[in-house]
């Protein structure tokens, strides 16, 4: 996983200090003057990871009221909000939807710094948690309608028998959907199917 810094901040001299600072530990940084550049560049690709540095107040759409919005796309992505204007509560505001540090200008570079890190960190628990939790959904999407409900009246600890009366079906022909339910879910055992079930709920 390359780890790209996404910048979004409309003064270009904050820009290149940024890109300057940061690009000299290594890391990849992609600067954008607004967040209509950003969204246009970024298009309906949601898989981002990384960490996006955003200004909370721009000509136009600031940041912060970007991010209240509620239409984040990004969820592998930690915002760390930097501003030059910080107040409690725009600090509270800013938690309140997810950001992952709020940082008052002038920055303090060896903060920023760590916290960068520490977004990456972040970024990529995140990205191994989609990762997973997209295997086990394409794993029951695999599934046919009969073979989810028996799998779930199953998980609510009914015998084979007790499905077949609820279901109105035979018990060998519940045993025949459980075990494709299973080799489609690449589990072997009711125990573990409530465990990959459980991952989607967790989401």
């Amino acid at each position: 996983m390359v780890n790209t810094i996404w910048l979004i901040d409309d003064d270009e001299s904050i820009r290149e200090s940024m890109i300057f600072l940061l690009s000299g530990m290594g890391w990849e940084v992609k600067a954008y003057e607004s967040i209509e550049a950003f969204v246009t560049a970024k298009g309906e690709s949601t898989g981002i990871v990384g960490c996006l540095l955003l200004d909370m107040r721009m000509p136009g759409k600031g940041g912060l009221t970007w991010l209240e919005e509620g239409k984040w796309r990004w969820p592998m992505l930690p915002v760390i909000i930097m501003t030059g204007h910080g107040t409690v509560d725009a600090c509270r505001r800013a938690f309140r939807s997810g950001v992952f540090e709020f940082f008052t200008k002038p920055l303090d570079a060896d903060k920023l710094i760590e916290t960068v890190g520490l977004a990456f960190e972040e970024s990529q628990r995140r990205f191994v948690a989609w990762q997973e939790t997209s295997r086990v959904t394409a794993r029951f999407e695999q599934l046919t309608a009969r073979e989810h409900e028996v799998l779930t009246v199953l998980m609510e600890g009914l015998s084979n028998k007790e499905v077949a009366a609820k279901l109105n079906l035979s018990p060998r022909t519940v045993e025949a959907h459980r075990a494709a339910a299973f080799s489609k879910l690449g589990v072997s055992s009711l125990v573990q199917a409530i465990r990959e079930y459980d991952k989607l709920q967790s989401v």
